[in-house]
Protein backbone atom coordinates (compact mmCIF):
# COMPACT_ATOMS: atom_id res chain seq x y z
CA UNK A 1 0.00 0.00 0.00
CA UNK A 2 1.25 3.40 -0.78
CA UNK A 3 2.36 5.79 2.47
CA UNK A 4 1.70 8.83 3.23
CA UNK A 5 4.47 11.08 1.79
CA UNK A 6 4.60 14.42 3.73
CA UNK A 7 7.86 15.40 1.63
CA UNK A 8 5.56 15.01 -1.48
CA UNK A 9 2.30 16.52 -0.23
CA UNK A 10 4.81 19.38 1.49
CA UNK A 11 5.78 20.39 -2.30
CA UNK A 12 2.55 21.01 -3.58
CA UNK A 13 0.68 22.22 -0.64
CA UNK A 14 0.66 25.88 -3.33
CA UNK A 15 -2.06 23.83 -5.10
CA UNK A 16 -3.36 22.51 -2.29
CA UNK A 17 -6.94 24.86 -2.64
CA UNK A 18 -7.22 24.01 -6.28
CA UNK A 19 -7.12 20.12 -5.63
CA UNK A 20 -9.49 20.04 -3.12
CA UNK A 21 -11.92 22.17 -4.82
CA UNK A 22 -11.66 19.38 -7.41
CA UNK A 23 -12.41 16.71 -4.93
CA UNK A 24 -15.40 18.63 -3.33
CA UNK A 25 -16.61 19.01 -7.00
CA UNK A 26 -16.29 15.72 -8.08
CA UNK A 27 -17.79 14.23 -4.75
CA UNK A 28 -20.53 16.42 -5.21
CA UNK A 29 -21.47 15.11 -8.47
CA UNK A 30 -21.00 11.23 -7.94
CA UNK A 31 -24.43 10.57 -6.67
CA UNK A 32 -25.66 11.81 -10.41
CA UNK A 33 -25.05 9.39 -13.63
CA UNK A 34 -22.07 10.54 -15.65
CA UNK A 35 -20.02 9.58 -18.39
CA UNK A 36 -17.29 7.25 -18.29
CA UNK A 37 -14.22 8.76 -18.41
CA UNK A 38 -12.07 8.68 -21.28
CA UNK A 39 -9.10 7.97 -19.46
CA UNK A 40 -7.80 5.18 -17.23
CA UNK A 41 -10.47 2.74 -16.39
CA UNK A 42 -10.89 0.70 -13.36
CA UNK A 43 -13.94 -2.23 -13.91
CA UNK A 44 -14.89 -3.65 -10.05
CA UNK A 45 -15.85 -7.33 -10.53
CA UNK A 46 -19.31 -8.44 -9.75
CA UNK A 47 -17.41 -10.18 -6.34
CA UNK A 48 -16.18 -6.94 -5.06
CA UNK A 49 -19.77 -4.97 -5.72
CA UNK A 50 -23.24 -5.82 -5.99
CA UNK A 51 -24.27 -5.06 -9.62
CA UNK A 52 -27.81 -3.98 -7.86
CA UNK A 53 -25.55 -1.09 -6.54
CA UNK A 54 -25.90 1.74 -8.78
CA UNK A 55 -22.72 3.51 -7.68
CA UNK A 56 -19.52 1.29 -7.17
CA UNK A 57 -17.92 2.02 -3.92
CA UNK A 58 -13.89 1.63 -4.61
CA UNK A 59 -13.07 2.52 -0.94
CA UNK A 60 -14.18 4.37 2.23
CA UNK A 61 -12.88 7.21 4.38
CA UNK A 62 -14.76 7.56 7.44
CA UNK A 63 -18.12 7.54 6.72
CA UNK A 64 -17.56 8.97 2.96
CA UNK A 65 -17.58 6.62 0.11
CA UNK A 66 -15.07 7.07 -2.88
CA UNK A 67 -16.57 5.67 -6.03
CA UNK A 68 -14.88 3.76 -9.06
CA UNK A 69 -16.28 6.90 -11.33
CA UNK A 70 -14.37 9.31 -8.89
CA UNK A 71 -10.58 6.88 -9.36
CA UNK A 72 -11.39 6.92 -12.62
CA UNK A 73 -11.28 10.68 -13.42
CA UNK A 74 -8.35 11.28 -10.72
CA UNK A 75 -6.44 8.61 -12.44
CA UNK A 76 -7.26 10.08 -16.25
CA UNK A 77 -6.06 13.60 -14.93
CA UNK A 78 -3.39 12.59 -12.84
CA UNK A 79 -1.72 9.69 -15.81
CA UNK A 80 -2.41 11.61 -18.81
CA UNK A 81 -5.39 9.57 -19.46
CA UNK A 82 -2.76 6.71 -19.97
CA UNK A 83 -5.00 3.32 -18.92
CA UNK A 84 -5.21 0.69 -16.79
CA UNK A 85 -5.72 -3.05 -17.05
CA UNK A 86 -7.88 -3.74 -13.88
CA UNK A 87 -8.06 -3.51 -10.52
CA UNK A 88 -5.06 -5.56 -10.07
CA UNK A 89 -2.98 -2.74 -11.79
CA UNK A 90 -0.71 -1.44 -9.40
CA UNK A 91 -1.63 2.23 -10.93
CA UNK A 92 -4.83 1.16 -9.51
CA UNK A 93 -3.33 0.55 -6.05
CA UNK A 94 -1.20 3.92 -6.40
CA UNK A 95 -3.93 6.25 -7.99
CA UNK A 96 -6.73 4.80 -5.01
CA UNK A 97 -4.53 5.36 -2.00
CA UNK A 98 -3.62 8.81 -3.88
CA UNK A 99 -7.06 9.16 -3.99
CA UNK A 100 -7.51 8.19 -0.21
CA UNK A 101 -4.79 10.74 0.78
CA UNK A 102 -6.45 14.05 -0.64
CA UNK A 103 -9.64 12.95 0.87
CA UNK A 104 -8.18 13.01 4.14
CA UNK A 105 -6.45 15.68 3.76
CA UNK A 106 -9.37 17.88 2.30
CA UNK A 107 -11.70 16.29 5.40
CA UNK A 108 -9.01 17.85 7.47
CA UNK A 109 -9.18 21.21 6.11
CA UNK A 110 -12.67 21.15 6.36
CA UNK A 111 -12.67 20.09 9.93
CA UNK A 112 -10.07 22.98 10.64
CA UNK A 113 -12.63 25.78 8.60
CA UNK A 114 -9.99 26.30 5.74
CA UNK A 115 -12.94 26.93 3.60
CA UNK A 116 -13.62 30.07 5.19
CA UNK A 117 -9.82 31.63 5.07
CA UNK A 118 -9.89 34.64 3.20
CA UNK A 119 -7.11 33.42 0.60
CA UNK A 120 -8.91 29.85 0.42
CA UNK A 121 -12.04 31.16 -0.62
CA UNK A 122 -11.17 33.07 -3.19
CA UNK A 123 -9.19 30.13 -4.66
CA UNK A 124 -12.70 27.95 -4.46
CA UNK A 125 -14.49 30.50 -6.07
CA UNK A 126 -12.06 31.21 -9.05
CA UNK A 127 -12.22 27.13 -9.45
CA UNK A 128 -15.92 26.87 -9.71
CA UNK A 129 -15.61 29.95 -11.88
CA UNK A 130 -13.70 28.22 -14.20
CA UNK A 131 -15.42 24.96 -13.94
CA UNK A 132 -18.76 26.48 -14.67
CA UNK A 133 -17.48 28.68 -17.82
CA UNK A 134 -15.93 25.51 -19.07
CA UNK A 135 -18.45 23.43 -18.49
CA UNK A 136 -20.58 26.20 -20.66
CA UNK A 137 -18.33 26.27 -23.64
CA UNK A 138 -18.45 22.39 -23.55
CA UNK A 139 -22.02 22.16 -23.79
CA UNK A 140 -22.02 24.83 -26.83
CA UNK A 141 -19.34 22.87 -28.47
CA UNK A 142 -21.49 19.60 -28.12
CA UNK A 143 -24.75 21.14 -30.13
CA UNK A 144 -24.49 19.09 -33.76
CA UNK A 145 -21.61 20.54 -35.76
CA UNK A 146 -21.23 18.36 -38.67
CA UNK A 147 -20.37 19.85 -41.48
CA UNK A 148 -22.47 19.79 -44.68
CA UNK A 149 -20.72 17.26 -47.38
CA UNK A 150 -20.18 19.47 -49.97
CA UNK A 151 -18.36 21.86 -47.28
CA UNK A 152 -15.95 19.14 -46.78
CA UNK A 153 -15.19 18.27 -50.54
CA UNK A 154 -14.86 21.85 -51.37
CA UNK A 155 -12.03 22.39 -48.54
CA UNK A 156 -10.32 18.77 -49.70
CA UNK A 157 -10.40 20.68 -53.49
CA UNK A 158 -9.29 24.14 -51.96
CA UNK A 159 -6.26 22.56 -50.46
CA UNK A 160 -4.35 19.94 -52.46
CA UNK A 161 -1.18 20.66 -50.50
CA UNK A 162 -2.41 19.02 -47.28
CA UNK A 163 -4.40 16.21 -49.53
CA UNK A 164 -3.96 15.01 -53.11
CA UNK A 165 -0.60 16.38 -54.15
CA UNK A 166 0.34 16.02 -50.11
CA UNK A 167 4.70 15.87 -49.87
CA UNK A 168 6.71 15.35 -47.23
CA UNK A 169 10.18 17.09 -47.44
CA UNK A 170 13.89 15.26 -45.42
CA UNK A 171 15.89 17.72 -44.11
CA UNK A 172 18.76 18.05 -41.67
CA UNK A 173 18.01 20.59 -39.36
CA UNK A 174 20.67 23.30 -36.83
CA UNK A 175 20.09 24.87 -34.33
CA UNK A 176 21.66 27.71 -32.56
CA UNK A 177 20.29 29.78 -29.55
CA UNK A 178 20.60 33.52 -29.22
CA UNK A 179 20.16 36.82 -30.94
CA UNK A 180 19.72 37.27 -34.25
CA UNK A 181 23.29 39.93 -34.78
CA UNK A 182 25.10 37.11 -33.55
CA UNK A 183 24.03 34.75 -36.25
CA UNK A 184 24.02 37.25 -39.12
CA UNK A 185 27.31 36.73 -40.38
CA UNK A 186 26.82 33.06 -40.53
CA UNK A 187 23.45 33.65 -42.51
CA UNK A 188 25.10 35.69 -45.32
CA UNK A 189 27.74 33.27 -46.18
CA UNK A 190 25.29 30.09 -45.23
CA UNK A 191 25.20 28.87 -49.27
CA UNK A 192 29.07 28.20 -48.05
CA UNK A 193 28.47 25.79 -45.73
CA UNK A 194 27.44 22.49 -47.23
CA UNK A 195 26.35 20.39 -44.40
CA UNK A 196 25.37 21.32 -40.98
CA UNK A 197 28.34 20.00 -39.71
CA UNK A 198 30.60 22.39 -41.06
CA UNK A 199 28.11 25.42 -40.10
CA UNK A 200 28.02 23.46 -36.60
CA UNK A 201 32.12 23.68 -36.21
CA UNK A 202 32.36 27.28 -37.53
CA UNK A 203 29.74 28.78 -35.13
CA UNK A 204 31.67 26.66 -32.15
CA UNK A 205 35.02 28.63 -33.37
CA UNK A 206 32.16 31.69 -32.38
CA UNK A 207 31.17 30.48 -29.25
CA UNK A 208 28.26 29.39 -30.12
CA UNK A 209 26.56 25.67 -29.59
CA UNK A 210 24.95 23.88 -32.25
CA UNK A 211 22.62 21.47 -32.21
CA UNK A 212 21.85 18.97 -35.38
CA UNK A 213 19.29 16.45 -36.26
CA UNK A 214 16.54 14.97 -38.98
CA UNK A 215 13.57 16.03 -39.45
CA UNK A 216 10.02 14.81 -41.87
CA UNK A 217 7.76 17.94 -42.62
CA UNK A 218 4.60 17.72 -44.20
CA UNK A 219 3.24 20.34 -46.68
CA UNK A 220 0.19 20.58 -45.19
CA UNK A 221 2.80 21.76 -41.59
CA UNK A 222 4.07 24.69 -43.03
CA UNK A 223 2.69 28.51 -44.32
CA UNK A 224 2.59 28.33 -48.02
CA UNK A 225 5.11 30.91 -48.25
CA UNK A 226 7.93 28.97 -46.23
CA UNK A 227 6.75 25.57 -48.59
CA UNK A 228 7.32 27.72 -51.75
CA UNK A 229 10.76 28.77 -50.67
CA UNK A 230 11.06 25.08 -49.41
CA UNK A 231 9.87 23.86 -53.45
CA UNK A 232 12.24 26.70 -54.97
CA UNK A 233 15.77 24.70 -53.49
CA UNK A 234 18.00 22.34 -55.60
CA UNK A 235 18.67 19.37 -53.18
CA UNK A 236 21.74 20.29 -51.14
CA UNK A 237 20.35 23.38 -50.39
CA UNK A 238 20.21 25.10 -47.22
CA UNK A 239 17.38 27.56 -46.27
CA UNK A 240 17.07 29.79 -42.85
CA UNK A 241 13.68 28.63 -41.36
CA UNK A 242 11.98 31.48 -38.91
CA UNK A 243 12.49 31.06 -35.28
CA UNK A 244 12.28 33.00 -32.46
CA UNK A 245 14.54 31.08 -30.33
CA UNK A 246 17.82 31.82 -32.73
CA UNK A 247 19.23 30.27 -35.51
CA UNK A 248 17.65 27.62 -37.59
CA UNK A 249 18.39 25.78 -40.92
CA UNK A 250 17.46 23.26 -43.07
CA UNK A 251 19.40 21.65 -45.68
CA UNK A 252 17.46 20.10 -48.42
CA UNK A 253 17.32 16.15 -48.44
CA UNK A 254 14.58 14.91 -50.53
CA UNK A 255 10.87 15.67 -51.57
CA UNK A 256 8.96 12.42 -50.99
CA UNK A 257 4.82 12.01 -52.11
CA UNK A 258 2.82 11.13 -49.75
CA UNK A 259 -0.87 12.42 -50.53
CA UNK A 260 -3.91 11.71 -48.38
CA UNK A 261 -6.45 9.92 -50.56
CA UNK A 262 -10.29 11.64 -50.32
CA UNK A 263 -11.41 8.54 -48.24
CA UNK A 264 -9.02 8.94 -45.69
CA UNK A 265 -9.27 12.26 -45.90
CA UNK A 266 -13.16 12.67 -45.56
CA UNK A 267 -12.85 11.82 -41.77
CA UNK A 268 -10.18 14.62 -40.84
CA UNK A 269 -11.49 16.96 -42.67
CA UNK A 270 -14.92 16.71 -40.96
CA UNK A 271 -13.31 16.69 -37.68
CA UNK A 272 -11.57 20.20 -38.51
CA UNK A 273 -14.83 21.95 -39.64
CA UNK A 274 -16.36 20.20 -36.93
CA UNK A 275 -14.10 22.27 -34.20
CA UNK A 276 -14.19 25.24 -36.54
CA UNK A 277 -17.87 25.33 -35.65
CA UNK A 278 -17.86 24.70 -32.38
CA UNK A 279 -15.21 27.47 -32.08
CA UNK A 280 -17.51 29.88 -33.85
CA UNK A 281 -20.63 28.74 -31.84
CA UNK A 282 -18.54 29.62 -28.98
CA UNK A 283 -17.63 32.91 -29.98
CA UNK A 284 -21.26 34.12 -31.17
CA UNK A 285 -22.11 33.08 -27.40
CA UNK A 286 -19.64 34.88 -25.90
CA UNK A 287 -20.53 38.13 -28.39
CA UNK A 288 -24.19 37.50 -27.23
CA UNK A 289 -23.16 37.39 -23.66
CA UNK A 290 -21.22 40.58 -23.78
CA UNK A 291 -23.75 42.90 -25.39
CA UNK A 292 -26.50 41.42 -23.39
CA UNK A 293 -24.50 42.13 -19.79
CA UNK A 294 -23.45 45.60 -18.97
CA UNK A 295 -19.38 45.54 -19.01
CA UNK A 296 -17.58 48.62 -17.36
CA UNK A 297 -13.78 48.92 -17.47
CA UNK A 298 -12.58 50.96 -14.45
CA UNK A 299 -10.07 53.59 -14.57
CA UNK A 300 -6.90 52.85 -16.26
CA UNK A 301 -8.13 49.44 -17.59
CA UNK A 302 -10.71 51.01 -19.90
CA UNK A 303 -7.75 50.80 -22.59
CA UNK A 304 -8.88 47.31 -23.04
CA UNK A 305 -12.56 48.06 -23.73
CA UNK A 306 -13.41 47.26 -27.46
CA UNK A 307 -14.51 51.18 -27.83
CA UNK A 308 -10.97 51.69 -27.32
CA UNK A 309 -9.91 50.01 -30.01
CA UNK A 310 -8.76 46.64 -27.95
CA UNK A 311 -10.93 43.52 -29.52
CA UNK A 312 -11.74 40.78 -26.88
CA UNK A 313 -10.64 37.31 -27.59
CA UNK A 314 -12.70 34.39 -26.37
CA UNK A 315 -11.53 32.36 -23.05
CA UNK A 316 -9.28 30.03 -22.79
CA UNK A 317 -12.23 28.01 -21.86
CA UNK A 318 -13.66 28.41 -25.27
CA UNK A 319 -10.53 27.57 -26.59
CA UNK A 320 -9.83 24.33 -25.22
CA UNK A 321 -13.20 23.60 -26.17
CA UNK A 322 -12.95 23.66 -29.97
CA UNK A 323 -8.88 23.47 -30.41
CA UNK A 324 -8.77 22.54 -33.63
CA UNK A 325 -6.22 20.52 -34.78
CA UNK A 326 -4.92 21.11 -38.74
CA UNK A 327 -5.94 18.63 -41.04
CA UNK A 328 -3.78 16.07 -42.70
CA UNK A 329 -1.07 15.88 -40.08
Amino acid sequence: MCRFDPEVWCAGAARLAAVLTTAMLLQACSDSPQKPSHGATVQATAGEVSATKPTQVAARVNSEELTVHQLNERMAAWTGGAGASGVEDPTVGRGLNRLIELTLLRQEAEAQGLANKPDVMRQLMAARAEVLARAMALQLGEEESMPPPQEVRRYFDEHPEAFARRQVVMVQELRSAGSSAAHDKFVQRLQEFRSPQALARALEREGHRAVMGHLQVGSDQLPLNQWSRLKGLELGQAIRMDDAQGLRVWWLQAFVDQPIEWERAQALIERQLGNQLRAERVRREIERLRQAAKVEYVGDFSRWSPEAGSKPTPSGESAQAADPAPVGR
